[in-house]
């Protein structure tokens, strides 16, 4: 009688394609098409995972891996698109203004246009080096009137995405189908609209919030894909 060497999927034949466990532990996918991994939200981790555990964050657009009892999104694409290093220049201090961008590394892909986190880009006010949580943040689509970055409602791109950051006009609603007036909702520019000061929003992104006021005529300048 001859012995099995492997357990296999397949039930038609023994050397058939399927998922196979051999007697060396190995666990072999047989087959030239594609393997579907659990997926989910954050929310719907399992509760007790363990060193070893791969899934795909939907929330992320990302496979993620436990390991060192913590997740850790896993990157199996290339990280960027090549970017070579990009000074972006993001205009004057005022003294008052305290948000600049939305900030651009030039990466084709969309998932790397801004870093990972406020240490992962370069900062200068003039030529003075700021340092990361010190002196300024990473906020992603800030909602705070007077901080900086606002546009009025007649000045607005068709087609961008813009987050409302005072109340007052009904250009939202009305001329580009928001569904509210309210600061932190988000919409998409239909048309330039009409000019209405009362109406500001600010473009959607990821901004440098200082801690303190860039002083009057200083530039501000970021550089970028040093993290990649």
């Amino acid at each position: 009688m001859r012995l099995l060497k492997a357990q296999s999927t397949n039930l038609r034949n023994i050397y058939g394609k399927g998922v196979k466990y051999d007697v060396n532990d190995q666990v072999i996918m047989d087959s030239t098409n594609t393997v579907l991994v659990p997926k989910g939200t954050t929310a719907e981790r399992p509760t007790s995972p363990v060193n070893g555990h791969l899934r795909y964050n939907t929330d992320d657009d990302r496979f993620e891996i436990y390991e060192q009892l913590q997740w850790y999104g896993v990157r199996v694409a290339a990280p960027s698109t090549g970017a070579p290093i990009h000074q972006q220049n993001l205009g004057n201090g005022d003294a008052t203004i305290t948000l600049f961008g939305p900030l651009d590394s030039q990466d084709a892909n969309p998932l790397y246009t801004a870093p990972a986190a406020a240490v992962n880009v370069l900062v200068l006010v003039e030529n003075v080096f700021q340092i990361s949580t010190t002196n300024y943040t990473l906020v992603q689509n800030p909602s705070s009137t007077g901080t900086g970055q606002e546009v009025e409602s007649g000045n607005f791109v068709t087609s961008t995405e813009y987050i409302i950051t005072a109340t007052g006009s009904t250009d939202y609603v009305s001329e580009h189908g928001a569904a509210d007036n309210n600061p932190g909702t988000v919409f998409t520019a239909a048309s330039a609209g009409t000019a209405d000061p009362t109406g500001l929003a600010r473009p959607t992104g990821y901004y440098l919030e200082f801690t303190s006021a860039p002083d009057l005529g200083k530039p501000v300048t970021a550089i970028h894909n040093f993290d990649k």
